[in-house]
Order: structure tokens, then sequence, then C-alpha cells
């Protein structure tokens, strides 16, 4: 796992997991402290952000929210 001091065995994590070098549980959590500052693992871009990249609790940082939002604005 990327996270400092993980200890956790990334041969027992599923194939998603490995793939991203990120734990599950860390891949879930609300904040981790990675490279010196609070992150968060973002679902759709599959990578870290800086906390204030998101909304409150959610796991999708702003940006790919936005543009989330804006394909389903236009497919109705």
């Amino acid at each position: 796992c990327q996270v400092e001091s993980c200890s956790a065995d990334m041969a027992a994590e599923k194939q998603y997991h490995r793939r991203h070098r990120v734990c599950e549980s860390h891949a879930k959590a609300v904040a981790v402290l990675l490279d010196g500052a609070w992150q968060r693992f973002c679902q759709q871009c599959s990578r870290f952000h800086e906390l204030s990249e998101f909304d409150d609790v959610k796991r999708s940082c702003r940006r790919r929210l936005a543009g989330h939002n804006e394909r389903r604005r236009k497919s109705s």
C-alpha cells in the first residue's frame, strides 16, 4: 500500500486494490496521511487527492463529480 506505515499484504488484496497500490481499508478511509498531507482516495480518479478537493465525506473529488453531473444533464 502506498500509505505511509501501512503493513497490509497486497498479495491478499483484490485485483483493483493491487492495481492502484492501495489496501481496501485505506481506499475507504475518510483521510490518510500521504506525503505529509491529509488525503483521500478518489473512487472516480483512482488516486489520492488532498481533502480540500472533496465535499464533506464524499469519496469522489469535485472535479470528477462535476463532469459526471454534466454528462447526466446532457443525456436527459
